[in-house]
């Protein structure tokens, strides 16, 4: 690894987002090369398959915190390699759990739609009407009140998704499609 990052045990630090942080550091035995090639050389004493995040050097502690970019998931491999491993299924390895309620979290938020009760400008016969759960940009939302010039939606939450019998996955699959005509009729 470049001697400009550094090496971290990985672990949950936010169930509900998902945000993998950094826990306890993994100590270099050397570094090889010289100025910019320089190279962190570390024997980690853990199983093939271990998640590890990396940081940038000079990181003092763990970080519980967002990330923007510089952190980094990986996976250990059986020869010592680290292969990048996306942020979302590194927390749904590390809490099984909880990966329905964090895609629940992730398709809302793809969808332009808050947890929270939001009001948005619509145009003029929108038709969106009070009370309802429709589509709404590939996934579903509540409409909790509705004008003629806007609408206050929100998701559902997860509890909700699962007592109507809505599977957490995009509005727009068959299977997503099927439970809302069961629901709703055709």
């Amino acid at each position: 690894m470049n001697a400009s990052r550094w090496l971290w045990g990985a672990e949950l630090a936010d169930r509900a987002t998902g945000h993998v942080a950094n826990s306890f550091p993994q100590r270099p035995v050397r570094y090889e090369g010289s100025g910019l090639a320089m190279v962190a050389v570390h024997e980690v004493d853990a199983e093939p398959g271990t998640l590890l995040v990396s940081t940038p050097a000079g990181t003092s502690s763990r970080g519980a915190g967002p990330w923007g970019g510089s952190h980094q998931v990986h996976r250990l491999g059986a020869d010592g390699s680290l292969t990048h491993v996306e942020k979302d299924v590194a927390a749904d390895e590390l809490d099984p759990a909880g990966a329905e309620a964090r895609r629940h979290r992730r398709l809302a938020l793809a969808a332009g739609l808050s947890l929270e009760t939001t009001r948005i400008r619509m145009r003029e016969g929108h038709g969106y009407e009070a009370g309802t759960c429709t589509e709404w940009g590939g996934y579903w939302a509540v409409i909790e009140k509705a004008t003629r010039l806007q609408v206050w939606a929100r998701a559902p939450s997860h509890a909700e998704m699962t007592d109507a019998g809505l599977p957490i996955t995009r509005s727009d699959t068959p299977e997503a499609r099927a439970a809302a005509a069961r629901i709703w009729g055709p």
